[in-house]
């Protein structure tokens, strides 16, 4: 024997045997009826929140915050970039800034549960007591600190899957 196979038991009689029509079409009836019942919302799943805390000033203030579809990401991508026509390339519009500060502003206002963020961002009383003409003026007066915006910001992700125990997760599922 050569001594890569020593250590492992082989059973050369077992042989896999392909899936037959029948058992292919049981399989994917099973998963049918869970993609169903999953759009349908029968499966009592909640979407999935975090109560964040922020002080300003001497007042403390919180909020919940949701994950972000891909769609919402891409649209707050959108809107806090700067794109410039370009000549050489027969005038197709490229990238020339992005304006991260507003893009995580964007984010942190997109991703407030909606009654939160009537109560909190669009808040006209609070607009006139600060001199904010928006809601993501707003979000940036109240939370003026990079490190507590990127934090609420990683948060966002990690409701939105991109962390990495989520994708192993996901992974395994899959093979499973």
């Amino acid at each position: 024997m050569s001594k890569y196979t020593e250590n492992y038991d082989v059973d050369a009689s077992v042989e896999e045997t392909p899936i037959t029509t029948e058992e292919k079409q049981d399989f994917l009836a099973i998963n049918e009826n869970d993609i169903l019942k999953a759009l349908k919302g029968e499966d009592g799943h909640a979407e999935e929140t975090k109560e964040i805390r922020c002080k300003y000033k001497n007042a403390v203030f919180t909020f919940r915050i949701r994950g972000l579809s891909e769609r919402e990401y891409d649209s707050c991508r959108e809107r806090c970039t700067k794109y410039q026509k370009n000549r050489r390339l027969g005038g197709m519009r490229l990238p020339e800034k992005t304006d991260t500060v507003g893009y995580h502003t964007l984010l942190i206002y997109t991703a407030t549960v909606k009654e939160d963020r009537e109560k909190l961002w669009d808040n006209k009383k609070l607009w006139e007591a600060c001199n904010a003409l928006t809601g993501t003026d707003l979000v940036e007066i109240l939370i003026p600190a990079a490190g507590k915006k990127q934090s609420i910001v990683d948060e966002i992700e990690r409701l939105s899957g991109f962390d990495e125990e989520a994708e192993e997760a996901y992974n395994d599922a899959v093979k499973n």
